[in-house]
């Protein structure tokens, strides 16, 4: 269950040194740097579009609100931008990062053989590329040669977060538990599931928060959907996933308002307490799933065998926990619980939480 993706970005991504110091970025390029020398490759080409910038955003900075943007990184020296958009629009597009040497998109395979100059032929990689365009990556590759995916080397390096980071997503968590706090007070008093919807992501604004997305049940005890027409049903229980973004960072929490309790509520609540004493560095997602057994009721089908998914500057950071997927040290993550009992009662649950090597550290909890 996902909440949907903006195609046009809107709201204040400005870079700010107050914000994230250069600092921050410096030791980023470092450690990416440092898994480029290991995979051998001697420069690496980070794609964003406004569907996913995460890896784009995490080395630059950059939001690319215009269309998609590549960073060109070598193995020492300057980091270069290419941005959508013309000469005219450079002056803006520096705002948002704090890389100097920013280009508009041209013929983009020529800029980047142009960059490579006599190391031309080094093993490229790139990071973020499975969503080029195929007559991007194809007139890249054709320019260049082929590029080495290293999403599952440097994936990693992000889910770690700093104390900075840390501090953003506290402050984002603060943000969801307004918006999730006023979408329950809309439905407790007796407002529908749109309008509810409408009343968390008004709050997470109000509180600062550059995006806000509202997913509810259309139907009692059913799975969180977009509002995407002007039915307004009174639900209950309603079922609802908030996600809130501040200073680039996510944070995402499920929730269910219900007028009395029923068994799928008392056993999600359960359950969830049970994965968040299970979850540690190390715990697979399987296990999480084991821990988190809502048992006499059946698993609510929003669930679908996951037990949640790493979370910072992407709503989704690359890793979601089924099967062996193990939770990482250092990384913020997601965890959702739901249950079904019988006819309309459900529950979905969720707390994001901080992994360390002998537990986990509630940032959020339903």
């Amino acid at each position: 269950m996902r909440v949907l993706q903006t195609t046009l970005l809107t709201g204040p991504y400005d870079w700010s040194e107050a914000v994230l110091p250069r600092a921050e970025f410096d030791a980023r390029l470092r450690a990416v740097r440092a898994a480029l020398a290991a995979a051998g490759a001697g420069g690496l080409i980070v794609h964003g579009y406004a569907g996913d910038y995460g890896a784009l955003n995490y080395l630059t900075g950059f939001v690319p609100k215009l269309g998609p943007a590549l960073a060109l990184v070598p193995p020492e020296g300057g980091l270069r931008l290419i941005v959508s958009g013309t000469e005219l629009m450079l002056p803006q597009a520096k705002l948002l990062t704090w890389v100097e040497d920013v280009r508009p998109f041209g013929n983009v395979p020529k800029l980047v053989a142009d960059w490579l100059g006599e190391r031309k032929g080094v093993t490229l990689g790139s990071w973020g590329g499975a969503g080029l365009v195929q007559g991007l990556y194809r007139g890249i590759t054709g320019a260049v040669g082929p590029l080495t995916a290293l999403d599952g080397a440097l994936d990693p390096i992000r889910r770690r977060k700093s104390p900075r980071e840390l501090e953003l997503m506290r402050a984002a968590c603060g943000m969801l538990d307004a918006a999730a706090k006023a979408l329950a007070a809309a439905a407790r008093g007796g407002s529908g599931a749109r309008t509810a919807a409408i009343a968390a992501e008004s709050a997470a604004i109000a509180a600062g928060a550059q995006d806000a997305r509202a997913l509810v049940s259309v139907k009692t005890g059913g799975t969180p959907s977009p509002v995407d027409s002007a039915d307004d049903p009174v639900l209950d229980p309603l079922l609802a996933t908030v996600a809130v973004q501040h200073a680039g960072y996510w944070a995402e929490g499920s929730v269910t308002i219900a007028k009395s309790r029923g068994p799928a509520l008392d056993a999600a609540e359960k359950a969830l307490t049970a994965v968040l004493g299970a979850a540690r560095a190390g715990a697979s997602g399987a296990a999480l799933l084991r821990a988190g057994s809502v048992a006499p009721c059946a698993a609510h089908p929003a669930m679908a065998g996951v037990a949640g998914h790493a979370i910072g500057l992407s709503l989704d950071e690359g890793l979601r926990l089924d099967g062996e997927v193990a939770l990482e040290p250092g990384a913020t993550y997601a965890l959702r619980i739901g249950a079904r009992g019988a006819r309309t009662d459900a529950a979905l649950l969720s707390a994001m939480v901080l992994v360390k090597d002998g537990g986990a550290e509630i940032l959020w909890r339903a």
